[in-house]
């Protein structure tokens, strides 16, 4: 296959998984369109680091991650907050699955759309792309301590929201 029809291919495979990585993040549709390009196309740049030591939708997606953070790390909204914030404890939002509460994908995605940026990023980053918060706190340019304070809000805030949605659909 020559190279050209294979860029094609995982194009058309990827580009949608792509975009929909980028959205996870930036909440805008017509940017997340963008950076999935720029991603696909930093990836056609640098097609030869690719070793095949994972798999390459993930090292796709990689790509697409760091260039919403790239993105993100642009915008006034995630400019560090007060980095004395108090140390708290990160408390688990109660494992519970979709069916119990009948909860849609679609729900849980408008919930997590609602954020806040930071908290937003900072919720993708730990919950979804599993980085550490020493990891997210390096990337983002904040302390160990408000990564896990915008954890800990958004973890708050999406509860409230999904319990929100459960007793909408029970009165429904």
């Amino acid at each position: 296959m020559k190279k050209a029809e294979f860029w094609a291919k995982e194009y058309r495979r990827n580009i949608g998984k792509l975009v929909g990585v980028c959205y996870r993040y930036v909440g805008d549709w017509q940017v997340a369109e963008d950076l999935a390009q720029d991603a696909f196309l930093k990836a056609m740049e640098k097609g030869s680091s690719y070793h095949a030591w994972g798999s390459f939708e993930g090292w796709l997606k990689k790509i697409a991650v760091n260039e919403a953070l790239m993105y993100l790390r642009d915008r006034p909204e995630m400019v560090a907050a007060d980095d004395n914030l108090p140390d708290i404890i990160v408390e688990e939002i109660e494992e519970k699955t979709m069916d119990e509460f009948e909860f849609t994908r679609e729900d849980f995605e408008e919930v997590i759309q609602k954020l806040g940026v930071k908290q937003r990023t900072v919720f993708n980053l730990y919950a979804v792309e599993h980085w550490s918060h020493k990891q997210i706190a390096k990337e983002l340019g904040i302390s160990v301590t408000n990564s896990k304070v915008l954890l800990s809000r958004a973890r708050t805030e999406l509860q409230g929201m999904l319990t929100a949605i459960r007793i909408k659909k029970q009165r429904n």
